[in-house]
């Protein structure tokens, strides 16, 4: 919910908000619905993943620039206007996200490198607090590998113009796909510190690496490896 509110003074403005509900049974979905009677809400009854859950509320949406949201994000206005200015200054590139800080303060490593394995043992072995954040904030535009999927904006026609969300990732590396398929495009990808969100990052493959959605992972990114014949 804090999400939501904090999307409130947007609400008012030309923008169409969306929200997929997967699975849910927590009572959200009734609060949502009381308390923002506009918001387009659309539930599966089960979980059916992150790629596809992202993909039906991008085919709904009716907007010429498309923006995903986790609902662990808290936004402000600044940074939604100030990434859609950007992509209509910037007609290069094709993806574009703002800096994400945790509830701290702390910067989030949310620019990311390709998700090789090495990379993977690497985020199991050290802890959470030495692989999530970064010491210094970038001083500019970056154009990392890829940005995690917490805050992405892109315009409809570089959405429509891919595959979506590769619905056969089920949960990670989705994000890093969709990059790679906006760059296929010739369009670049690009961080802007200039724009920041708040980002209460969960991290539950790394802190526990045996569950349910951690084999999930695994078998997301076997795909992921197979599917771009790259492994590091």
């Amino acid at each position: 919910m804090r999400c939501l509110s904090s999307l409130e003074p947007v609400m008012s403005d030309a923008c169409e908000l969306i929200v997929v509900d997967n699975g849910s049974a927590d009572g959200t979905l009734q609060a949502i619905q009381r308390l923002y009677p506009a918001i387009h809400i659309f539930r599966f009854e089960a979980n059916i993943g992150v790629a596809a859950g992202r993909n039906y509320g991008l085919r709904k949406a009716r907007g010429r620039y498309l923006m995903i949201l986790d609902n662990d994000t808290i936004v402000n206005p600044l940074a939604i206007h100030g990434m859609l200015n950007y992509l209509k200054t910037h007609p290069e590139v094709g993806l574009v996200a703002p800096l994400l800080r945790g509830p701290d303060g702390q910067i989030q490593q949310s620019y990311k490198q390709y998700p090789g394995i090495g990379v993977k043992i690497r985020n199991v072995i050290l802890n959470k607090r030495r692989t999530s954040f970064v010491r210094h904030e970038p001083s500019g535009p970056l154009e990392p590998f890829y940005v995690i999927g917490a805050a992405q904006m892109f315009p409809a026609e570089v959405y429509h113009k891919s595959d979506g969300l590769d619905e056969n990732i089920f949960y990670g590396p989705e994000d890093a796909d969709f990059c790679m398929q906006v760059r296929k495009q010739g369009y670049r990808v690009v961080l802007n510190p200039a724009y920041t969100i708040v980002h209460d990052w969960q991290r539950s493959t790394t802190r526990r690496p045996l569950s349910k959605v951690s084999r999930r992972h695994i078998r997301a990114l076997i795909y992921f490896y197979l599917k771009h014949r790259r492994f590091w």
